[in-house]
């Protein structure tokens, strides 16, 4: 009987360290914007790293179950970041809604483009978290912006 609770209390151990390691050795830097995607692009600023992050998704309104087209802009000052690589995940706070990252790939001055679908939540939720994730010079920083869907 001893062990049929001592082995599921260690793998909880265990499973909890993890993940407290792994919150506490997160380096990525990270920056949150509340963004109105349905009035027109969002904006934000890493500002250790000095990159501007512009975010833009259309066709507007923002609906799920359609084709999005996604666009982000990076600069650092007044010019373009053209040599980064650039990640998206799409994600609901408060809810798992699966893996949801579409590619972004460089089309010319600063400018990453991509397409995806945002899903339907089943409870009705609204809020959806856009993360940019910026690397380039064995760096990485990330902006989060959320936004409504209609």
């Amino acid at each position: 009987m001893k062990n049929k609770i001592i082995l599921p209390a260690i793998l909880l151990f265990l499973i909890f360290s993890a993940y407290a390691f792994a919150m506490q050795h997160d380096h990525t830097d990270k920056t949150e914007t509340e963004c109105d995607i349905n009035a027109g692009p969002c904006s934000t600023t890493i500002e250790h790293e000095n990159i501007q992050v512009i975010l833009d998704i259309g066709p507007k309104p923002v609906k799920p179950m359609s084709e999005l087209q996604i666009r982000v802009i990076l600069k650092e000052g007044d010019e373009y970041i053209t040599n980064a690589r650039v990640g998206l995940d799409l994600t609901m706070p408060g809810m798992y809604m699966g893996i949801n990252r579409p590619v972004l790939s460089h089309v010319k001055d600063g400018r990453y483009e991509g397409s995806g679908v945002i899903p339907v939540c089943p409870h009705g939720g609204k809020l959806w978290k856009a993360e940019v994730t910026v690397e380039r010079e064995g760096r990485s920083a990330a902006a989060n912006f959320l936004f409504k869907v209609k």
